[in-house]
């Protein structure tokens, strides 16, 4: 038996629903209750004779009193007639409350719109934006590096698509990044793994898609949701570039397979391994792989090359440009090599991969000069010396570190390690390197407190470490506390051995700690997630070099390393042009040098080193200077 309702209840549901459709049919309904009244109003004059001085009137005069009257309550105030009086008296009252009324709602209708604009629920409409999808500690660094890539060109908007409250997002960004430059920042708020959301952001006409990954266990889902639901926004053949991040070899691999060459995924961890890897071999190597993934000062690019230089070899080709440094080959199969061999032939439909200080400076601009390697010149290798290297911490990256080590140091090197045991067992530690299979590497585990002074004196010794790598154990505790264990760790080691010449690793997780840890010294680098923002920022502007980058951060193709100058040219006056000349016979591409004369130099990254330094400035080289050269890792 259905439920009877009252005509009062009935009436009341029929209210609420009108209401709950919105300012717009409530406005509506007033209306037309105000023109009713009006009505009713004007046929109670024309019926009742109460017009003006008590007289009769018309129905359309009558009307225009009732309106008149109800809009301009003063009106009334000159009125003859004591009926006529009363009655407008009446209608100016009536008029006065639906007048608030409606002026009320529609004051009302405003805020709700400007709360919705100030949620950021509003669609995007844009043309040729980078959309950052999610929020992260890199967002900012991101964001930072957007702008500068954008200098060249005014009105770019960056779009981020954010859970959070776009207020909050719009302060901490504006707080972080002071200068948006030409660039324009546009936050909305929504659930990314909503595809109706991610709709509003228009992503089909977007440049490049950005996905920072959460720092939690929802990552993995929340990837496939993202990127899954911006494929389907995505039309086939749109140029549009995603660049995900994920933590997942596995998941990045199936969503690779799915959607093709439109997505990049960059593996943070297994990145900063290898360069955490990579720069411990070497002061000054950070730098340089910091000037190559960011936007300021030279950068990679890909030009064609002219036909005049088909069929020249890559080792004629490295001296083809006067203001760019070649340093390989994009086949014409779209293939990419940083290791190209010297005799390798240069075939149509190649491209020249190359740093220049922009695009517009990078020409093959010289004629083909012949060039053969000289017969007698053998490939000597770098001559391998012991040297001694002290991790302090453990995590996944350090077993990749060690193996490293041991592919550059001589038999009866050392390598120390201090482990906290309430974090982890030695036993453990130990059965790590033996597994990494160390032949030229002795190691010696200690245990004790990582951030304590006493501790660290004691483990260093007062002797002298080649190396020193101090690791952010971030399975063990949150971020911040982790990082504040390496900072604190940092700076023991520094008052430990103030004067010490040791290469100094720190790792830490978020990017917004590396100020607090840096320092002018070019000895120390700070890797972390902050190289991971720049090269997110350089993928969704230039999706091309993902090849490139990947031949240089797989830890099996090419790598940037540094050999001493005189391998290459003799101590004294020389430029760099015979330097890459030189470079060549030994099968290795130069891309800059580190020399303690260029220390002061503004151009010059820390250290002095220089990349893609002009060809023909003189350079007076000493010992002890370095060529920066990008080789295979076996070189």
């Amino acid at each position: 038996m259905s439920t009877k309702f009252t005509v009062k209840q009935r009436l009341r549901y029929r209210i609420d629903n009108t209401l709950a459709r919105g300012v717009g049919m409530v406005l509506l309904w007033l209306g037309i209750l105000t023109a009713l009244f009006v009505v009713i109003v004007a046929g109670i004059i024309q019926i009742t004779g109460i017009g003006p001085s008590d007289s009769s009137t018309s129905l359309t005069e009558g009307i225009w009193l009732a309106i008149t009257r109800s809009l301009d309550p003063g009106t009334f105030s000159g009125d003859e007639g004591d009926k006529f009086r009363l009655g407008m008296l009446a209608v100016t009252l009536i008029g006065i409350f639906l007048g608030a009324t409606i002026i009320g709602i529609i004051s009302s209708g405003i805020d709700s719109r400007l709360e919705t604009l100030r949620r950021g629920r509003s669609a995007v409409v844009e043309v040729g934006h980078t959309l950052i999808v999610g929020r992260s500690d890199k967002l900012s660094v991101v964001i930072s590096e957007l702008v500068e890539a954008n200098r060249s060109e005014r009105g770019r908007a960056i779009v981020v698509l954010t859970a959070d409250d776009p207020v909050e997002v719009t302060d901490d960004i504006r707080r972080d990044v002071k200068d948006l430059g030409t660039s324009r920042l546009v936050v909305r708020s929504g659930t990314p793994t909503r595809v109706n959301d991610l709709a509003r952001m228009n992503p089909q006409d977007a440049k490049s898609v950005i996905v920072l990954s959460p720092d939690d266990d929802t990552a993995r889902a929340y990837l496939v949701k993202v990127v899954l639901g911006l494929n389907q926004l995505i039309p086939a053949g749109s140029p549009t570039t995603i660049v995900a991040e994920a933590g997942d070899v596995e998941v990045a691999d199936a969503l690779k397979e799915s959607l093709g060459s439109r997505l990049i995924t960059v593996i943070p961890s297994a990145i900063v391994a290898r360069i955490t890897a990579q720069v411990s071999r070497t002061s000054g190597l950070g730098a340089v792989y910091q000037e190559l993934l960011d936007f300021d000062g030279d950068e990679m690019y890909i030009v064609p090359i002219p036909d005049h230089w088909v069929g020249a070899s890559f080792g004629q080709l490295t001296m083809a440009s006067s203001k760019a440094t070649i340093i390989g080959l994009q086949r014409a199969d779209g293939s990419v090599s940083l290791t190209v061999g010297a005799e390798a032939i240069v075939n149509a439909g190649d491209k020249a991969i190359g740093i220049a200080e922009d695009d517009s400076v990078f020409a093959l601009d010289r004629e083909p000069e012949p060039w053969a390697r000289p017969a007698d010149h053998p490939m000597m290798a770098i001559e391998k010396i012991r040297e001694r290297t002290l991790i302090v911490g453990w995590s996944p990256v350090a077993t990749l570190v060690v193996k490293e080590i041991e592919n550059h140091v001589a038999s009866g090197s050392e390598l120390v390690v201090l482990i906290d045991p309430d974090n982890h067992e030695a036993d453990e530690v130990r059965a790590e390197l033996e597994e990494a299979g160390l032949v030229r590497q002795i190691f010696t585990i200690n245990s004790g407190s990582t951030i304590s002074r006493s501790v660290l004196a004691e483990v260093m010794g007062g002797e002298t470490f080649d190396h020193v790598m101090i690791l952010c154990e971030r399975s063990e505790f949150d971020l911040d506390e982790a990082d504040a264990r390496v900072l604190l760790t940092l700076m023991h080691v520094r008052a430990i051995a103030p004067d010490t010449s040791s290469n100094v690793i720190a790792e830490l997780a978020d990017p917004n700690d590396v100020e607090l840890g840096r320092q002018g010294d070019s000895s120390e680098f700070i890797v972390s997630m902050q190289l991971i923002s720049l090269l997110l920022a350089q993928l969704s502007e230039s999706p091309h070099l993902s090849d490139v980058f990947a031949d240089l951060f797989d830890g099996t193709g090419a790598a940037v390393a540094m050999h001493p100058v005189e391998r290459y040219v003799p101590l004294g006056e020389s430029d760099f042009d015979s330097v890459i000349a030189a470079a060549r016979n030994w099968g290795v591409v130069a891309i800059g040098y580190r020399t303690a004369g260029a220390g002061d130099q503004s151009v010059a990254l820390a250290g002095g080193i220089r990349v893609n330094p002009p060809k023909y400035e003189k350079v007076r080289f000493q010992a002890g200077d370095m060529v920066v050269v990008i080789a295979s890792t076996e070189a």
